[in-house]
């Protein structure tokens, strides 16, 4: 079983603006960090499988997230793990909402639905894993976040 490669802890910090040319010839990296909440998406193993939502403490909250799933089911491979930024989109304001991304991750599966509509969820990821490769890699970012657990299908 393959863990993800290890990554140096360092900091964020925030920026009012990206240093010149040389900075970033010497080597700083920056990236935009949307106002999100940390979460792991499997997709299901296999045929006739659910979609897991899983928070970094271990909850398992797919229910708050009936669009992210619906997406997932339709759009992404079996065996398929994301580690990513749970982060929603409010459509009257036109922007990431955390106000709105608070208010769904404590609204349980009955109130769900209604606030997809008003505010749909995405995952932005940062690391895939593959449960049939074992392998791990960056998806978007200059820079691979840890995984958190091996990637296996038993995690979840």
């Amino acid at each position: 079983m393959t863990l993800c490669p290890p990554v140096e802890p360092m900091l964020a910090q925030a920026a009012e603006a990206v240093p010149g040319p040389a900075a970033l010839r010497a080597g700083v990296a920056y990236e935009q960090k949307p106002d999100g909440h940390r979460a792991l998406l499997f997709t299901a193993s296999g045929r006739g499988g659910t979609v897991v939502v899983q928070t970094r403490r271990g909850a398992l909250v797919q229910d708050r997230w009936p669009d992210l799933v619906a997406a997932a089911e339709a759009q992404l491979p079996h065996g398929l793990v994301l580690d990513g930024e749970l982060v929603v989109w409010d459509i009257e304001a036109g922007r990431l909402s955390f106000e709105a991304l608070q208010r769904r991750a404590a609204t349980r599966a009955r109130g769900a639905l209604s606030l997809a509509v008003k505010w749909p969820a995405y995952l932005s990821p940062l690391t895939s894993c593959s449960t049939t490769a074992r392998s791990c890699s960056p998806a978007r970012t200059s820079s691979a976040v840890p995984c958190w657990r091996t990637c296996s299908p038993s995690t979840h």
